[in-house]
């Protein structure tokens, strides 16, 4: 009977379990001493597998020490030395995207990295990039870093990718995430190995094959170590012209924060993600780009009124909450708000129950701008006739956390009745209830809303 091949490690489908498992806000505190001589003596077992005479077993600790994230100096020195040592091509594989990962590239680990980008299968040189891309974002997102702008005198030659888009200043600051590395990429030990490596990313980048991978990650790659770079801002144009939605999103990402280029092609794509992308996360992160481009490129580009009607539909139409509130913070980052403010008022007083209904969960994330629209409201909850717009003005006062006595004691009352309304009320009291007592003054209420 024949043994099944053992699937292949992906870094990457690993690092997207991680992070959907145990999110960043989670914070493990192992403080038993116990456990601490477990994880010691575990990491003392892994480092010393590598030097074992079994391919398997070595290849299992370069594979536990990458997830592991344990980055202290003998391990670092027990993976270069099995790199050093080691003639095994699956071992040497997988000990250098390790090595990658922790950000240790010396000139060592970089001529490796290069020989499997070169020679390696797709699905190594993925993983390999994604490793690599991992260990750039850490890097760039250091105080130590510094976005290169691109020189006038530059890749901005006419024909170029550059010749196309606007430069702008980075309006956003990065916060620096401490990585485990202590000799991260400021080490390079030669000078030529940086730019060897530059060269390798840029041959993966030009590729023209629409459906390879290492394109995006390739140009991703390049932008971290060199934002100017005239052949990571091609790639990263080219993607935008995929009908892939989740590399179009990401090529965004990295043009609109990091490359800090601004064009009409790039704001569409931004309207169109946010208006068909079918993952909430990438409509929330299309919204954000587009207050991080600012009003005036929009403008500019004659974009201006379709990102306002897109904006307004989305306050309405789109079914998550944060989406909502990211697409409201974009209006007010547009100076847009106060437009839509105008509409959305006119529409409470609208004869269609639909529109009424879109009005009231469009205030859900703009906030009231008055005292009157607030009565408004509360009045509206008292004598409109469709309970649909009624319970939906219930749940603006909860998103709202508007709980003043006004809006308790037409509440309670709503709660003596029957129906779908009266079972609205009963949830809403449990939630606005154990809201702070020093909320419910209406005058606060209105100002911290506006």
């Amino acid at each position: 009977m024949m043994e099944k091949k053992k699937p292949d490690f992906l870094l990457s489908k690993l690092l997207k379990s991680i992070h959907s498992l145990y999110p960043e806000k989670i914070k493990w505190k192992d403080t038993d001493p116990g456990i601490k001589m477990l994880q010691l003596e575990r990491i003392k077992e892994l480092t010393e597998s590598l030097a074992s005479s079994v391919e398997q077993e070595q290849i299992y600790a370069a594979q536990a020490l990458g997830c592991l994230r344990i980055t202290d100096e003998f391990v670092l020195s027990a993976l270069r030395n099995t790199l050093q040592v080691c003639r095994s091509q699956p071992v040497r594989y997988e000990v250098t995207r390790t090595l990658v990962l922790f950000g240790c590239l010396d000139a060592a680990v970089v001529k490796e990295l290069i020989r499997h980008l070169k020679k390696g299968s797709p699905t190594q040189r993925k993983d390999l990039l994604t490793a690599l891309a991992v260990a750039l974002h850490a890097w760039a997102a250091g105080p130590e870093s510094k976005v290169t702008a691109p020189a006038e005198t530059g890749p901005k030659g006419s024909g170029s990718a550059f010749s196309r888009c606007q430069y702008r200043q980075p309006q956003y600051e990065m916060k620096h995430n401490q990585h485990h590395c202590s000799s991260f990429l400021s080490q390079w030990s030669v000078v030529g190995a940086q730019s060897r490596l530059i060269g390798t990313l840029e041959q993966l980048a030009a590729s023209q094959d629409r459906t390879d991978d290492s394109v995006l990650l390739a140009a991703t790659c390049l932008v971290y170590l060199d934002a100017s770079n005239p052949a990571a801002l091609e790639a990263l144009l080219r993607c935008l012209t995929q009908e892939n939605m989740k590399k179009k999103m990401q090529a965004l990402l990295m043009l609109v924060k990091h490359v800090n280029v601004v064009s009409a092609d790039i704001i569409q794509a931004l309207i169109d993600q946010l208006r068909h992308s079918p993952v909430c996360k990438h409509r929330a992160d299309a919204a954000n780009l587009l207050s991080t481009i600012g009003l005036e490129p929009i403008r500019r580009d004659g974009l201006e009124e379709e990102v306002f009607q897109l904006l307004v539909e989305k306050l309405h139409q789109e079914p998550f909450l944060v989406v909502r509130q990211t697409v409201a913070m974009t209006a007010a980052a547009l100076q847009m708000k106060g437009r839509i403010w105008d509409i959305v008022e006119k529409q409470l007083k609208e004869k269609s129950e639909v529109s009424r209904r879109q009005a009231v969960v469009s205030l859900g994330v703009l906030g009231l701008r008055n005292k009157h629209v607030f009565f408004t409201l509360l009045e509206m909850l008292e004598v409109d006739s469709s309970p649909a717009v009624c319970i939906q003005v219930i749940r603006t006062f909860c998103t709202l956390g508007m709980n003043n006595t006004h809006v308790l004691k037409t509440l309670v009352l709503k709660e003596q009745t029957d129906g779908a309304l009266a079972r609205e009320c009963v949830k809403a009291l449990k939630i606005l209830q154990k809201l702070p007592g020093a909320r419910r003054g209406l005058e606060h209420q209105i100002s911290q809303l506006s």
